[in-house]
């Protein structure tokens, strides 16, 4: 070939592979060009049935991937092409692939949780047993004792410390319950908080007192009462809590978990651990952090308040720390019926209403400005509705800024307010992973299909910090089978991937697959779209792949 057909043939290539990276075929960027010099793929996925959840909800055969993203997404006989000597070929054998899962309410504190005695559930009956089993499950050196599960479903009349006092007697000890609202404490632990008869309950919670002397049972109902003696507590050492983060953090890979929100963060363990840990190249799902903030004033308050304002530095690829997160109410199932309620005349019982809402409507202002996306937990259907009232306050205020703020849980949301969410970028974000399963904790609504119907964006998160397990396949069953309320699985599906990414402000680079994404992607042991739905709970998770990497494989 002479030079000038070189040069023509040269300009030509440099035109199609700059037109193609204009197209909305993907197959088209598989490869690009430097100079007359063909980029292959890094890696290249084919021979799949892989759902890409992008606008069309498209099926592909094969993926390529080049520097940490998809490059393409077509057929196979488009996508071979880019792959080069040195490209990762994978051949999928006909499995399905699909984004990566997204959990909107996880608690990191969880792995910190892992360190303390964890029984599993446990009732009241059992409690000297328990006590004398965890004995044997401290941390070497830690001062405390904190145990993890105790049952209270049925109330806590005449629940006290006596037992754990008789156990233990000198060392410090905290027990929190099932719902991680109410914590009980010994005699030591309220020594060193500084309780006692003269003690004051805190704003939103209770010292629970003996009738007959008034002094302290140990019982301290809500997390402002509990936080009197949790703040108290030493953290573990560093090097015991970077290895329980990092445990939890392969667990979420192998599941499929490839971002979260974390939805209460009080602890500078965690965004300190987090960012040094993502700085060394751990892998990890992308997170976004909710700085806990806390209404009653006082030094807790003070040092949440100056987390918020330092929060930039804890920032890194995967760790993003702009969020807050609040807590309207209590819990709706006993020990103590903490929730706000609308009452049958349509008027609102505020009595357990933890931030007054003038206070409430000016933090979401301020916050929105700052360009903070807030939760809000809502057990009751009141707070979800007081909620909904802060967002409207705060677009009245601020415009729409673009965040969307959630209602957490919404498991309880008022019919006339199902109209609400879609105006007021709302996300009625809801916990599936146990409120599906009935009995106690499944007692409140979860209406998937109502607001489904209403165009309401809704996410799901595991809310793990009570369960025992935060695999996300049985929840995405729970949201199928759910009678009058249940969701196609095409839908249910929406809800773990693009909704996630969509509360995020992050659908331009993760939620679906395409070109231009994050490469995070996960191949199943099974075609959800294929099975009975009574078969989707057991689905296994074969390979993760996170920024183009395989970072869990089950072989």
């Amino acid at each position: 070939m002479n030079t000038h057909n070189s040069f023509i043939l040269s300009l030509y290539m440099i035109f199609f592979f700059a037109l193609a990276g204009c197209q909305d075929e993907p197959a088209d960027s598989a490869a690009t060009t430097s100079g007359t010099e063909t980029v292959y793929a890094d890696a290249v996925y084919h021979n799949g049935k892989i759902y890409t959840l992008d606008e069309q909800r498209s099926w592909a055969e094969a993926v390529a991937i080049i520097d940490g993203k998809f490059q393409a997404v077509g057929a196979d006989s488009e996508i071979l092409e880019f792959a080069g000597p040195a490209t990762e070929q994978h051949d999928l054998e006909g499995r399905m692939a699909m984004p990566g899962l997204h959990d909107a309410h996880f608690h990191l504190m969880a792995a910190l949780h892992a360190l303390d005695c964890n029984p599993g559930y446990f009732k009241w009956e059992n409690l000297r047993e328990t006590l004398e089993y965890c004995k044997t499950q401290r941390v070497e050196g830690h001062p405390w004792l904190v145990i993890n599960g105790l049952e209270l479903w049925h109330g806590m009349e005449g629940i006290g410390n006596d037992i754990v006092n008789d156990v233990f007697p000198d060392t410090p000890v905290m027990i929190r319950d099932a719902t991680g609202h109410n914590r009980i404490v010994n005699d030591r632990a309220l020594e060193l908080a500084g309780i006692d008869e003269n003690t004051a309950d805190p704003q939103g919670g209770e010292i629970a007192r003996d009738s007959a002397t008034g002094e302290p049972t140990g019982m301290l109902v809500e997390l402002s009462a509990g936080f009197m003696v949790e703040l108290l507590i030493p953290p573990y050492p560093e090097d015991v809590v970077n290895q329980a983060l990092q445990e939890v953090l392969q667990v979420q890979l192998s599941l499929g978990i490839t971002s979260i929100q974390d939805a209460y963060v009080i602890d500078l363990v965690l965004p300190e651990s987090l960012s040094d840990l993502d700085r060394r190249g751990i892998p990890m799902p992308y997170m976004l952090l909710h700085l806990g903030w806390f209404y009653p004033e006082g030094d807790f308050r003070e040092r949440l308040e100056a987390t918020i304002q330092e929060r930039a530095q804890y920032a890194t690829r995967h760790v993003s720390t702009e969020a807050v997160k609040v807590l309207l109410d209590g819990v709706p199932v006993p020990p103590k019926p903490t929730h706000v309620p609308i009452l049958e005349d349509g008027t609102i019982d505020e009595t357990n209403l933890l931030i007054p809402r003038d206070v409430l409507a000016q933090k979401f202002i301020e916050w929105d400005k700052a360009g903070l996306k807030i939760k809000m937990h809502t057990a009751g259907n009141g707070a979800a509705r007081i909620g909904l009232d802060a967002i409207e306050a705060t677009r009245n205020a601020n415009g729409d800024s673009g965040l969307w703020h959630e209602i957490v849980h919404a498991g309880d949301v008022h019919p006339e307010d199902f109209p609400r969410f879609v105006p007021l970028r709302a996300v009625a974000e809801m916990s599936p992973y146990f409120w599906h399963l009935g009995g106690m904790l499944g007692g409140t609504g979860y209406q998937f299909r109502s607001l489904y119907d209403t165009g309401a964006l809704i996410t799901v998160g595991s809310d793990n910090i009570i369960l025992p397990s935060f695999n996300p396949y049985p929840p995405l069953q729970g949201i199928v089978e759910r009678g009058e309320e249940a969701l196609p699985i095409e839908t249910a599906l929406e809800l773990f991937t693009r909704n996630g990414a969509i509360s995020m402000n992050r659908l331009d680079d993760m939620g679906s697959i395409e070109a231009g994404k994050i490469a995070n992607m996960i191949v199943l042991d099974r075609n959800l779209l294929e099975i009975p739905s009574n078969e989707i709970g057991a689905t296994k998770v074969l390979k993760t792949i996170l920024d183009g990497k395989i970072v869990f494989d089950q072989d």
